[in-house]
């Protein structure tokens, strides 16, 4: 029981360290002799645990799929902006506060791995676009808005990359959502 515990708790750290790995360098920028270093860990416990680099690269899209999930399930929509916006901004808080999340839109991104990540987050924006719809004929139209969420989400990842914090980022999103449903509401433009 102890050795399954401590296997675990090696696992877990392999999976850490390659997250941080991941959304610095890479998928190509990563080395496995990288990782296991990062986290304390032989080369063997690695090998053990993940015997190829996409083994790991898979494993960091998991956990980023579970933290993902368990944000949006919890997620309440409150306030002035519409639960798209409201999705928007927690996906973008995610990518900011969470290295496993930012490592799996970046292997996503690199084609590194099957776009999981992507996957996740776009069928559960669907499923709320689809179940939030405002009056038919008001724009945005469903198809639209999801497209628009996208492009916000993505928009706000490369500014998180780019050195944006995390609360500019927040604070452009809501901005660019009062544009599209009160043009007048938006009292900070995007920088």
């Amino acid at each position: 029981m102890v050795k399954q515990v401590r296997a675990e708790r090696t696992r877990q750290a392999l999976i850490a360290a390659a997250a941080v790995e991941f959304d610095r360098q890479g998928y190509a920028g990563t080395s496995l002799s990288a990782v296991h270093r990062a986290c304390g860990a032989t080369m063997g416990a690695l090998t053990f645990h993940f015997p190829a680099k996409a083994d790991l690269a898979t494993a960091v899209c998991r956990e980023a799929e579970a933290l993902t999930g368990e944000a949006l399930a919890k997620l309440v929509p409150a306030g002035p902006l519409p639960p798209v916006a409201e999705f928007t901004l927690e996906v973008a808080r995610l990518l900011e506060r969470e290295v496993t999340v930012r490592a799996a839109a970046r292997l996503a991104r690199e084609r590194a791995v099957p776009s999981c990540w992507y996957t996740l987050w776009r069928a559960a924006l669907r499923d709320l676009v689809a179940a939030t719809r405002e009056p038919a004929d008001a724009p945005p139209a469903p198809d639209e808005l999801e497209l628009l969420a996208v492009y916000l989400t993505a928009g706000a990842e490369a500014a998180l990359r780019a050195g944006s914090t995390g609360p500019e980022v927040q604070t452009q999103l809501e901005c660019l959502w009062a544009l599209v449903h009160s043009p007048k509401e938006c009292p900070v433009g995007p920088r």
